[in-house]
């Protein structure tokens, strides 16, 4: 099969520039944020139409939730628990939600909200749509080595195969293409693991912004691009 054929299984998004956005707009940068969780369902859906079966979302990171304002982290929070808002979609599209990341800092109402919404949704497999909320790929990996220490693993038990199994992406394939909106080019402690082997591609488009126009272009750039993982 060529190249060219070929769609990726897995997609992670970096959903930056939503505070620019609203600046560019003369908008309070809440509004780019809002603007941004609207587009969630747009690109969701544009994921479906192109046949990709893995999107993850980048939605909150370790470094957001300290760094972040109080009133800025409870926005987030509320466009974070309207998730529920979306299941009738999820439903008809037969999408099921999945959350990474460290959720026990959350509030406790948006843990029910968004452990609600993986519940009714795990048996939907047209597309996984998986956010990434307090996530850090360094703080993930060391909660797997945590658990492997705790499940007194032996040195000798130990692969590669073995690690990704206690990873948060532990029934999610490893990422195909990262898309990057907003300008900056850079990871940003995402999925390190899974990332390996990805292709990098970088937008300045601000997420708010980016379209379903937009994703089908990342995906045919990835179509043309050699992946031979190191070989």
């Amino acid at each position: 099969m060529e190249n060219t054929l070929l769609i990726p299984q897995h997609i992670a998004l970096i959903l930056d520039g939503n505070r620019r956005w609203a600046v560019e707009h003369g908008l309070p940068k809440l509004a780019g944020h809002t603007k941004g969780a609207e587009n969630v369902r747009r690109i969701a859906k544009a994921a479906l139409d192109q046949r990709v079966p893995f999107v993850t979302m980048y939605v909150l990171s370790t470094e957001n939730l300290k760094g972040r304002s109080q009133e800025e982290l409870a926005h987030l929070f509320f466009l974070f628990g309207t998730i529920v808002d979306y299941l009738d979609k999820f439903l008809k599209h037969e999408i099921r939600f999945r959350v990474v990341g460290d959720t026990t800092k959350l509030p406790p109402d948006l843990q029910d909200r968004l452990t609600s919404t993986v519940e009714k949704t795990k048996h939907h497999k047209r597309l996984t749509l998986t956010f990434a909320i307090n996530y850090g790929g360094r703080d993930e990996i060391k909660r797997a080595v945590q658990k492997i220490v705790k499940d007194n693993i032996t040195e000798e038990q130990i692969t590669e195969k073995l690690i990704a199994s206690y990873l948060d992406t532990q029934d999610i394939p490893e990422v195909d293409l990262v898309i990057r909106t907003g300008g900056d080019q850079r990871l940003s402690n995402y999925l390190l693991w899974q990332s390996a082997y990805a292709e990098l591609y970088f937008t300045k488009t601000f997420w708010p912004a980016f379209s379903a126009e937009d994703l089908a272009e990342a995906i045919s750039w990835f179509q043309q691009q050699k992946r031979n993982r190191g070989k």
